[in-house]
């Protein structure tokens, strides 16, 4: 089933970027993916996304600065955050603009799909 919604895919572990880029393509989604917060900001230079998913602690640009970055330029994408430490106070911060979901590493890939598709069909 091909979906119109885009998806950008933020993670340093490059094992963990292919396996969510081909599981959210499998389901239907147009999904790039980079591996630092600096790709991701380039790529949004050209692209809108409806959703991004990014990891936090990477090297270059971490989610933190990424995101907080996003919400200074109005970018409107909604943001799913996937991180090993649920305990980041980081994320409270208010220069950076509304998680939708925190998922805890490791996490099943089925929850995975179903926060993803929840978060689009939140967006109709």
């Amino acid at each position: 089933m091909a979906r119109s919604e885009k998806i950008l895919i933020v993670e340093d572990e490059k094992g963990i970027r292919i396996l969510l880029s081909d599981v959210l393509s499998s389901e239907g989604f147009e999904v790039i993916s980079v591996k630092d917060g600096q790709e991701s900001l380039d790529q949004m230079e050209d692209s809108k996304f409806d959703l991004v998913i990014t990891d936090i602690n990477m090297p270059r640009l971490d989610g933190i600065e990424m995101l907080k970055r996003m919400k200074k330029a109005g970018r409107k994408e909604k943001v799913i955050v996937i991180t090993a430490d649920t305990l980041d106070r980081r994320l409270e911060d208010g220069e950076l603009p509304s998680v939708l979901t925190q998922l805890q590493k490791p996490f099943r890939i089925d929850n995975f799909v179903d926060v993803v598709i929840g978060a689009m069909a939140s967006s109709k």
